[in-house]
């Protein structure tokens, strides 16, 4: 564009159009008086949602979850709060329209009535000839996706929280300054294509043939930070994430240590019987020693080491216990 000329975008937040000059940074919506900020090309706008909740809570809610969750009362007292981070993660959100052309050919379903020897009638189902239909798409899509990597975090879409939470303009230096606010990685041609085949799979039920071409009509785009609090706990030298959502307070993804179990009647009993046997008949405690081998072969492998353990480990802690 020319310098002086203006551009128009629609309004994340309520759909109306409004218009910005080039070179600007930030646009108001006259329609919902939402501020914007406004950078690129295609004058996509970032927000923010604020968060809600602050570290204390944020630590409260995952020792409620520690509670519901399954661990051990003795190995969450023993769990120190090493420290927390607020992070603002990125999210693509688009609402468009899927307009185009689809040919379907869906299996069909027929009902008859029969009545049996004694009399009696009852209605039953059959396949029926398979049905062809051509029509027209012009259908509204609310998607969003991620637009990092979320195995971290466990949350993998607000298109709900985005549309009913308010979207602040983000200022990313002051952001920056009490968060870690993560730029995108996933490109909005991407953030696009998942929308549209996300659409794609929601055909209609019995669907054995399709051919179609839809594309996207009416697009608002946007890029909205959702806040989370990252929380690291710590049980001997072991780090445990938990990872908790900083607007209702729902326990995202955790990683908490398993109970840990007195194991001494394995150990005993073998000491135990392979010293009976070797006092009965040192024949007998042979046999019984390579019959103890065998089994232990077969249960916990053959080497020293796991020998080692069987004997000297009596406290066993369990897999850890994982959310999200």
């Amino acid at each position: 564009m020319s310098a002086g000329i203006s551009a128009v975008i629609s309004c994340p937040q309520c759909g109306s159009p409004f218009d910005f000059r080039e070179g600007s940074r930030n646009g108001l919506c006259q329609s919902c008086k939402t501020s914007l900020a406004v950078w690129g090309e295609s004058g996509v706008a970032r927000f923010s949602i604020e968060e809600r909740i602050d570290l204390a809570r944020a630590r409260v809610e995952a020792r409620k979850f520690l509670a519901t969750a399954g661990v051990d009362p003795r190995v969450a007292e023993k769990l120190r709060f090493e420290g927390g981070e607020l992070c603002f993660l990125p999210y693509w959100s688009i609402r468009a329209l899927a307009t185009g052309w689809r040919w379907l050919e869906k299996e069909t379903l027929v009902r008859e009535e029969v009545i049996d020897d004694n009399g009696c009638k009852s209605i039953v189902e059959r396949r029926g000839p398979n049905e062809q239909q051509f029509e027209t798409v012009a259908s509204p899509i609310d998607h969003s996706s991620p637009a990092f990597d979320p195995s971290a975090y466990g949350l993998r879409g607000i298109a709900v929280a985005g549309a009913v939470l308010s979207l602040k303009l983000m200022d990313h230096e002051a952001l920056s300054r009490r968060a870690k606010v993560f730029d995108p990685v996933k490109s909005a041609a991407q953030a696009r294509q998942e929308a549209l085949a996300a659409w794609k799979k929601l055909r209609p039920s019995g669907t054995l043939r399709c051919m179609e071409r839809v594309d996207l009509c009416g697009e608002r785009l946007a890029l909205i930070s959702y806040p989370v609090w990252k929380l690291t706990f710590a049980a001997g030298d072991r780090i445990y994430p938990v990872v908790v959502d900083a607007v209702n307070g729902r326990i995202l993804k955790a990683r908490f240590p398993g109970s840990s179990v007195i194991r001494l009647w394995q150990p005993m009993a073998a000491i135990l019987l392979l010293s009976s046997a070797f006092f009965l008949h040192p024949a007998a405690g042979i046999a019984s020693a390579v019959l103890f081998l065998g089994w232990f072969r077969s249960v916990h492998g053959s080497s020293l080491a796991a020998l080692a353990a069987f004997f000297a480990r009596l406290v066993e802690r369990k897999d850890d216990i994982e959310h999200g």
